[in-house]
């Protein structure tokens, strides 16, 4: 294996090399994808920048790598089984959507006004997760007004390390409060039979079903897990097929991209207070494995919940935050008309990560 590694590698180096000219070479392309391409050659090979005086640090991962990671995990994680599961036709014009009034509109207008050299890549991450929130049935003008209000509200903040709340989640809130009944009324079905080349194209026909959560708190009926493992429940693109979100999930942590921590805390707490519920209050909650598999708690566990801007920076923090954004997302689910309370639970935490960064740091070093 290594020797195959090795007698790749110059192959790639060159190729990467030629396209990496290729666009500095043209300054258009560089303004549109200069930071997009560097921030997957960073992910591919090491940084070809190094520190030249101290202070030194051990971990080589710096905000392009980040980035260019991410978007290899989202890929992995909910594109690709959503296009499986919805048709093709189905996602990718919402992607396309996405990036060309976020990335290519809004971002673009942006910095031509700012005079910045050129966009940045975090544009990019941004607007894919914005199909990712949204049903299957979503009309595009509603993806491309959510990808436009992200990026805006993000660079007003001053861009790329200067949020106060995920610009992404934000979206997401406010097109559910103008929109709600575009957005939570009936969720497409997925396929649940071997696709055809049709179905991988066009997807299945647009049969709607309430969500596990509305199915629970309505009839009281459990969705079977193994098909909310699968991806053969209803639900939003992104929590299509929990196995590959979980999969590339692992893979972020195992890379460091996210921290290990805020996801399992997360999650535990979630299953914790859900079984604290459960055991006082009966049936009336939502069941703990089933609030652990249903909604978009796992997607958002290790995308939303890790970004390092929003949420804490020490260690500390972070188990605090995340017990925080487990303890609402049970509270929101379960005793509040809203059935989904993640995103809710992610923007409160990300409102008070600072207090409580600050009292930690406080109590540590006084």
């Amino acid at each position: 294996m290594k020797k195959t590694i090795k007698n790749i590698e110059p192959i790639v180096d060159k190729n990467l090399n030629r396209v990496g000219s290729f666009i500095e070479r043209r300054p258009k392309v560089n303004f549109l994808f200069g930071a997009l391409f560097e921030a997957f050659d960073e992910l591919l090979r090491s940084s070809k920048e190094t520190a030249k005086s101290p202070p030194f640090i051990r971990n080589q991962m710096d905000v392009k790598q980040y980035m260019g990671g991410v978007i290899v995990a989202l890929v992995f994680g909910w594109v690709l089984p959503a296009i499986y599961f919805y048709g093709f036709f189905c996602v990718v014009p919402k992607i396309i959507v996405s990036l060309v009034v976020g990335v290519f509109i809004v971002d673009v207008l942006w910095v031509i006004l700012a005079r910045e050299p050129r966009i940045t890549e975090g544009g990019f991450v941004t607007c894919l997760f914005i199909p990712a929130f949204l049903p299957p049935q979503a009309p595009l003008w509603l993806i491309g007004v959510g990808a436009g209000i992200s990026i805006l509200f993000r660079n007003i903040l001053g861009g790329v390390g200067n949020n106060l709340v995920n610009p992404a989640l934000l979206g997401r809130l406010i097109l559910t409060i103008c929109f709600p009944s575009v957005i939570v009324l009936g969720w497409q079905e997925p396929l649940t039979t071997l696709p055809t080349l049709e179905s991988l194209q066009y997807g299945v026909d647009a049969v709607t079903h309430a969500t596990p959560l509305m199915l629970y708190r309505e009839k009281g009926e459990i969705t079977s897990y193994l098909s909310l493992l699968l991806g053969t429940g209803t639900g939003s693109l992104g929590e299509t097929c929990r196995i590959a979100i979980l999969i590339s999930g692992i893979w972020l942590c195992r890379k460091r991209i996210a921290n290990w921590r805020i996801p399992v805390a997360f999650l535990g707490s979630v299953f914790f207070f859900a079984l604290l519920f459960s055991l006082l209050m009966g049936e009336t909650v939502v069941p703990p494995i089933l609030q652990l598999m249903s909604g978009g708690l796992i997607f958002a566990a290790f995308f939303m919940a890790t970004d390092p801007i929003t949420t804490t920076y020490n260690q500390t923090s972070k188990w605090i935050f995340s017990v925080g954004c487990g303890f609402f997302t049970v509270v929101i689910r379960n005793f509040t008309p809203m059935t989904e309370g993640v995103m809710y639970a992610i923007l409160i935490m990300n409102l008070i990560g600072i207090p409580i960064q600050s009292i930690v740091l406080r109590i540590k070093y006084r």
